[in-house]
């Protein structure tokens, strides 16, 4: 590891030998060279005005993702703005495609209280909802009698092969 003062001797030598001609301090004219420079000025001036290597926009944003991000955010069936045959609509900003790859490396919320809703059932493909809910969103969108479908996968089931969830 080269010393401060040699290093100030090799920046003053260069005063006296340009960098178009070939000579022992070529290296020190290299692009590497006013790369390191220049990550080097911005490191320091971060430093000087005691500013985080990262914009504030980004932590505050990040802290309000992580804040919001369930497991149910990034699950491998395409959320309901992008899927056409849903009849939902997603407010999620965690799925919004402009979010999307900014929170997949952030960690899950941690919630301390769930809301689960009355008379919960579970279909085959192990989604929970609330039975009086299903029903309703069956009727509305104009299902037979004794047919159930998944609202954000429209996979079909006989209501029969719905199963009630007992919380413990």
């Amino acid at each position: 590891m080269e010393s401060q003062s040699s290093k100030i001797l090799i920046a003053a030598s260069l005063l006296a030998f340009p960098p178009d001609r070939p000579h022992q301090y070529s290296s020190w004219y290299s692009q590497s060279r006013w790369d390191e420079l220049a990550s080097l000025f911005t490191e320091t001036h971060h430093q000087l005005f005691s500013l985080p290597s990262r914009p504030l926009l980004l932590v505050a944003l990040s802290a309000g993702l992580s804040a919001l991000k369930t497991p149910s955010c990034h699950s491998k069936h395409a959320s309901s703005t992008a899927n056409a045959s849903s009849t939902t609509t997603s407010v999620c900003p965690i799925c919004s495609t402009e979010l999307n790859e900014l929170a997949r490396k952030l960690p899950y919320a941690h919630h301390t209280k769930s809301y689960v809703e009355n008379d919960p059932v579970v279909l085959p493909n192990g989604r929970v909802y609330g039975r009086d809910r299903l029903l309703e969103y069956c009727k509305k969108i104009g299902l037979e009698d004794g047919v159930i479908k998944d609202p954000t996968t429209s996979e079909i089931w006989k209501q029969t092969e719905i199963r009630k969830v007992y919380i413990s």
